[in-house]
């Protein structure tokens, strides 16, 4: 009963780490989930919620704006106005005391108020609509810049793995070399210096196993960081690089999204030139106000009135401009400023768009020239690696000294660095290819 007992808490707990387990196969994986947990991306598309309500605060400039207004005055002590008693029928040169109103006044009313002409509001409307496609288009960017940043952790983890896989070979080569070096030396028949070398080798080997295991580790920490989790949060790359990483570079490209956010640019430079100019034209507003007033004796504000019986009402509308006549020259420098803001953008964008066929040939050209390189580093380390076996076996069988075969297998460990260099140079040029062409 206990070992049964004992099998099953086994296998929850199999299961458990497994279930909080999450395992990359490839870096699309990484980016998928890079869009909805890495904090950058969050960040920007909160951003552009709020250019959406933004764009609605615009837009209720344009309504009409109408407000309530109710009051209730208690004169404790009506005002006492002298009036010349010769206007009540009493002799002249004197004055009689009079207090006008009620103690108690109820009023109310109703303002509304409608911009008929006012083209700041106009153009603040234009501003907001272009801010918030160019923050869909901003949001569009920062996934691209997060994905270059994931691209780069995720195939510098792949890199170690590889270099982790060769060192371990290397090591074992230079161990068996050393261990050979060291029994012809003990049996007089290979000098100290060679032995050093061989030594030299192993060490260096083994350093290449050291630096790769922990840059597999940091890689992988980085990409945590870069995901939204913690340093205990459990994280798998179940990839390698035994796929082909040959990709059509002849694909055409997606548009530069840096060439769209210059445009965009332009084109809100050139709406707050046009808001600033309004600023020197007239404003027309419609104005129409209701109110009414009661006066009472007692405090009975829901009953008849005791005093002047009812309620006065009165309304009107009104039609009011603005006419900007002099305003010290503010305006006007403003007005200059922002056409020197909007000519700069366009300078900004037109060289952009120089700038942007230029890259992307560069991309390509980078990448071709980098997948060949490899192709033939390769190559050389694999010759390099037969080339030592064979004065391996030329020594084993007395035809080749030892420092030949040492000086073999130093070569092919410099050999397998240049291989490593070029293999790093490929993978940042793939992923700037893949990049190009991905849609975001």
């Amino acid at each position: 009963m206990f070992k049964r007992l004992s099998y099953i808490f086994i296998l929850l707990a199999c299961w458990q780490v497994s279930y909080s387990q999450i395992v990359f196969r490839s870096l699309e994986d990484v980016w998928k989930y890079a869009d909805n947990n890495n904090i950058t991306i969050k960040t920007m598309k909160y951003e552009l919620d709020k250019s959406v309500y933004a764009k609605k605060q615009a837009y209720s400039a344009l309504l009409p704006q109408a407000t309530a207004t109710g009051s209730y005055t208690d004169n404790i002590a009506l005002q006492t106005t002298l009036l010349p008693a010769s206007l009540l029928g009493g002799p002249p040169g004197t004055y009689k005391t009079l207090q006008f109103g009620e103690q108690f006044v109820y009023s109310g009313g109703i303002n509304a108020q409608m911009n008929i002409l006012n083209l700041q509001n106009i153009y603040n409307v234009r501003i907001a609509q272009q801010t918030q496609e160019m923050n869909k288009d901003s949001l569009a960017s920062t996934r691209r810049f997060v994905y270059q940043q994931l691209a780069t952790q995720f195939y510098s983890y792949l890199l170690m793995q590889e270099a982790s896989t060769l060192a371990d070979q290397t090591a074992l080569i230079a161990d068996s070399t050393y261990q050979s070096a060291n029994n012809k030396f003990k049996e007089g028949t290979a000098n100290e210096a060679s032995v050093d070398l061989a030594k030299l080798n192993l060490e260096r080997a083994q350093q290449s196993q050291i630096t790769a295991r922990y840059q597999m580790i940091t890689s992988r920490n980085s990409l945590k960081g870069l995901l939204g989790f913690s340093v205990n949060d459990s994280l798998s790359i179940d990839a390698s690089l035994n796929v082909s990483l040959n990709i059509d570079a002849a694909e055409a490209f997606t548009e530069d999204l840096s060439l769209k956010l210059s445009l965009w640019r332009a084109k809100i430079s050139l709406s707050q030139y046009h808001l600033s100019n309004s600023a020197f034209l007239p404003t027309i507003n419609i104005l129409y106000n209701y109110a009414t007033q009661r006066y009472d004796k007692t405090f009975e504000p829901f009953s008849g009135a005791t005093g002047v019986a009812g309620w006065f009402p009165s309304q009107y509308w009104s039609l009011q401009a603005s006419f900007p006549i002099f305003t010290s020259g503010s305006r006007y420098f403003q007005s200059k400023r922002s056409k020197i803001n909007y000519e700069e953008s366009m300078a900004q964008y037109e060289n952009a768009q120089k700038q942007s066929a230029i890259n992307d040939e560069n991309i390509r050209l980078n990448y071709q020239r980098a997948i060949s390189v490899l192709g033939k580093t390769q190559d050389v380390m694999n010759l390099s690696l037969d080339n030592y076996r064979h004065i391996s076996y030329r020594y084993e069988a007395g035809l080749s000294p030892l420092d030949d075969r040492l000086n073999a297998f130093q070569n092919y460990i410099d050999y397998q660095n240049q291989y490593l260099n070029s293999l790093s140079d490929m993978l940042v040029q793939l992923y700037q290819v893949k990049i190009r062409q991905q849609s975001f």
